[in-house]
Formats: C-alpha cells, sequence, structure tokens
C-alpha cells in the first residue's frame, strides 16, 4: 500500500467533501431544526384534537337539550288544554316568550333523560293565551319550551300553536 501525502488545501477540499457526502449522519443543527418542526406541527395537532373534542361536546349537549324541549312539547301538545301544565301563570312574558327569566313553568336540574334531578339542563315553557274574538275560529295556547344549560349561557327553544 502506497501512501500519498496531502497537501493542506487538499485535506481542506476532502473534509469538505466529507462533511457533505459522509456517511457520518445528520448535524446537530440538522436535528434540532427537524425537532423543532415536529414539535409545531404536534402541536398543531394536538390544539386540532382540542378543538374537535369541545366541538363534539357542544353538538352532544345541544342535541339532548333539543331532545329535551321535542319531548316537552310532545307532551304538552297531547295533554288536555285545561290541564295546569298549559296554564298561562305569567302573563307578563306574553310578548316574548322565549324569556327565562319571567317563565310559566319549570324544570331545574333535568338529566339528559329527562328526568328531573341531578342534571345540567333547565327546562321552562312559557304560554299565551290567545282568544279567539270571533265564534268561528278556536281558541288556542300559544307554547314556547325553552332549554337553557352551562348557567343558561346556552339555550334551544321551539314553539308551537295548541288549539282548544
Amino acid at each position: 500500500m502506497i501512501e500519498t501525502k496531502m497537501t493542506a488545501p487538499e485535506k481542506d477540499a476532502k473534509r469538505r467533501v466529507g462533511r457533505r457526502r459522509g456517511p457520518g449522519g445528520f448535524t446537530l443543527v440538522e436535528v434540532l431544526v427537524a425537532m423543532t418542526i415536529l414539535t409545531i406541527g404536534l402541536l398543531g395537532v394536538a390544539k386540532m384534537q382540542i378543538s374537535a373534542i369541545h366541538g363534539n361536546y357542544t353538538s352532544s349537549t345541544t342535541t339532548v337539550a333539543l331532545t329535551l324541549a321535542e319531548q316537552k312539547m310532545e307532551s304538552l301538545m297531547s295533554t288536555s288544554y285545561s290541564d295546569a301544565s298549559l296554564n298561562n301563570t305569567d302573563t307578563a312574558n306574553d310578548a316574548a316568550l322565549s324569556s327565562v327569566t319571567t317563565v310559566d313553568h319549570e324544570e331545574q336540574n333535568v338529566r339528559g333523560t329527562g328526568q328531573v334531578g341531578g342534571g345540567i339542563y333547565h327546562r321552562i315553557w312559557n304560554i299565551a293565551d290567545h282568544p279567539s274574538g270571533t265564534e268561528n275560529l278556536p281558541t288556542m295556547k300559544e307554547v314556547t319550551v325553552i332549554v337553557t344549560w352551562d348557567n343558561d349561557r346556552h339555550q334551544v327553544s321551539i314553539s308551537s300553536i295548541r288549539p282548544q
């Protein structure tokens, strides 16, 4: 084996080429840049997951609230016209049946199953009597059911007319 002596510029050139093409792996700076990019990407995915979980929770609670409102409305529509649950007990809310401050009837702490007690929902139903004024038209009641949750920050409401 014959050994050849290299000059200093040749050694420098070989070192530079070796760094670029050598099998030595990645430099520390390259690894740090890759880790930074990976971390930013993972944080973005984590943020999206948190947003998706919050969106699913909001959707779920809204669906339950709407189901509770529909159940109460069906119950009110199937009761007798003179039933106590259809009495207009507070005429102050007749102009704004969606009011949650002046209510005719309410159930606190309703569960998602519709049972009262231990739940997060507040179910309200307001009634407004509308006399016909003529013999040909029936007297009717306007019924609005409101379900609120999260300390009344969210709500759904449905309305219907109950003829006599």
